[in-house]
């Protein structure tokens, strides 16, 4: 027979839920799709109770998939067997990812413009998809170069997530990679 009430979750999972839950309902993601993707992100669970932590582990994340992307396209690019039509376009893409990947740091974590930062990550995205969809019907794009693109929104999601909750919770104080606010100094 099952007891009539489940235990209360430990303080810990409490924070989880909480924290993973306010990062995820700010990520503009379907909720699972961000648990997911945090999932994805080694050692984000150890993460659970602590901003500064996660940010650091999904700005990574990012960055790492970002500079992957960037590759992905360069070797494309870089192909004896790509048309030279296409080479623009894709160097383009190239670049962007590239270029992507410095806007996603936790330096100045909580500041106000960090989200204006990492929204210029996402408009380099949409730089490459505008080029994409010029060379779309030349059979480039295959499903895997999609589903990486679709990997990078949903970490660029779920990074945007972590920094308007930090916003909030750091009430626009910005946290340095030292992981205090930026007012004191660093010895």
């Amino acid at each position: 027979m099952a007891p009539a009430f489940a235990p209360a979750p430990s303080p810990a999972a409490a924070a989880a839920t909480n924290l993973i839950g306010e990062v995820c309902r700010k990520s503009n993601i379907d909720v699972t799709k961000c648990i997911e993707t945090l999932q994805s992100i080694p050692e984000a669970a150890s993460a659970y109770d602590d901003i500064q932590a996660l940010a650091e582990l999904v700005m990574q994340a990012a960055k790492e998939e970002s500079k992957a992307l960037g590759t992905m396209f360069s070797a494309i690019q870089s192909s004896k067997d790509a048309n030279p039509k296409l080479k623009p376009s894709l160097e383009l893409c190239a670049f962007d990812y590239s270029d992507a990947a410095i806007f996603f740091t936790p330096r100045g974590l909580g500041d106000v413009t960090k989200s204006l930062e990492v929204h210029s990550a996402l408009d380099d995205s949409q730089n490459c998809d505008s080029e994409l969809a010029k060379i779309r019907n030349a059979g480039v794009v295959d499903d895997s170069i999609s589903a990486a693109i679709q990997k990078w929104r949903d970490l660029y999601a779920v990074a945007n997530g972590v920094i308007l909750y930090a916003e909030d919770a750091f009430k626009g104080r910005a946290v340095d990679d030292q992981g205090d606010d930026d007012y004191s100094p660093d010895y």
